[in-house]
């Protein structure tokens, strides 16, 4: 099968998202932070985020959401932020040659506190067919990427490359046919799946 997809949280006009304390920086300076850590120093609140046409409305108050706790798990950082279940089926995927580990975050909400996973790549993974790729002039950040299937047959999950540290955590997340069907098969709520250009070099 060589089919890839990017995976992405559903959109919702009313979900309950996880909120970080306002006193942290929603930056790069978060992802450089978490180097070696395995835990997030801090914990997050749920929130009900709703989309009105008069803007965001944010409530404390989480009546009205049907799935409060979903798989995808919508976050003020804009992590890749998933529930054990979603973090085993990937594990129990893995090729072994991704070179991934999990930070955890506790999340709080609803009267109950669960354990979340964000997803962390450890090396700069060479996916790319740079020729098809769209790049920002002069840089090395990819407007559209195009994949190289001789490059990615042999992941089940990766990354977009680039020079700095913010691949490491990114919510750019692609994966193989066959962890989209598992992830399908487990019945997971939140999650989206887009299929992605990859091309063999001729």
């Amino acid at each position: 099968m060589n089919n890839y997809y990017s995976i992405g949280g559903k959109n919702y006009s009313q979900v309950a998202r996880a909120n970080a304390p306002q006193e942290v920086e929603i930056s790069t300076i978060v992802i450089r932070e978490l180097k070696g850590v395995n835990e997030l120093p801090f914990e997050l609140t749920l929130i009900k985020s709703t989309i009105t046409k008069n803007g965001l409305l944010e409530s404390a108050d989480l009546d009205g959401i049907k799935d409060i706790w979903l798989d995808y798990m919508p976050n003020s950082l804009a992590f890749p932020m998933f529930s054990e279940r979603m973090r085993e089926i990937i594990d129990h995927n893995l090729t072994g040659n991704e070179n991934i580990d999990w930070i955890t975050a506790k999340i709080n909400g609803n009267n109950e506190d669960r354990t979340y996973y964000i997803l962390r790549f450890n090396k700069v993974l060479d996916v790319l067919n740079y020729d098809k790729t769209s790049f920002i002039e002069d840089t090395d950040y990819v407007i559209i990427p195009t994949f190289e299937l001789a490059k990615i047959h042999n992941y089940s999950i990766f990354h977009i490359p680039s020079s700095d540290h913010l691949c490491s955590i990114t919510t750019q997340i692609y994966i193989n046919e066959t962890l989209k069907n598992q992830l399908q098969k487990g019945k997971l709520i939140g999650l989206n799946f887009e299929k992605v250009s990859a091309h063999r070099i001729t």
